[in-house]
């Protein structure tokens, strides 16, 4: 943070405008990420959703969001931790009454999700859009 300001400073003809977001700066981890992959067991859930998103919405809250292709779209939100060292993403969520903690390293704005489930693996890759 403090090198972005002297960088502002030493460099006046830059325009703060088309630099972007400064959360693209500080926090560029904080996005949106589209589910491109989701499998269950030899299964491909993304022909039953319209669409499934985990948005990391600020500092510590995520939303998952996803349509079922015959249902209403639904909305989970939930807390995460963010570790800028290791590039570590840990959250908790409750699905089907199961409350299931999860940790993934985003790396060049992706991430997979792999958790078994009633002796099948559910795999779910996500991207940044």
């Amino acid at each position: 943070m403090i090198l972005c300001a002297m960088l502002l400073t030493i460099f006046p003809a830059c325009n703060v405008k088309n630099a972007g977001p400064l959360k693209s700066i500080t926090n560029p981890y904080i996005a949106q990420y589209e589910c491109v992959e989701a499998t269950f067991g030899e299964e491909d859930l993304l022909k039953k959703y319209d669409y499934i998103t985990i948005t990391l919405q600020n500092k510590d809250t995520l939303e998952l969001s996803y349509k079922p292709k015959d249902g209403d779209a639904k909305k989970i939100k939930s807390k995460y931790q963010f570790d800028c060292n290791s590039r570590t993403l840990t959250a908790e969520i409750g699905l089907l009454g199961h409350n299931v903690k999860q940790s993934t390293i985003i790396e060049k704005g992706q991430f997979t999700i792999s958790k078994s489930f009633c002796g099948k693996q559910l795999i779910m890759k996500f991207k940044a859009v």
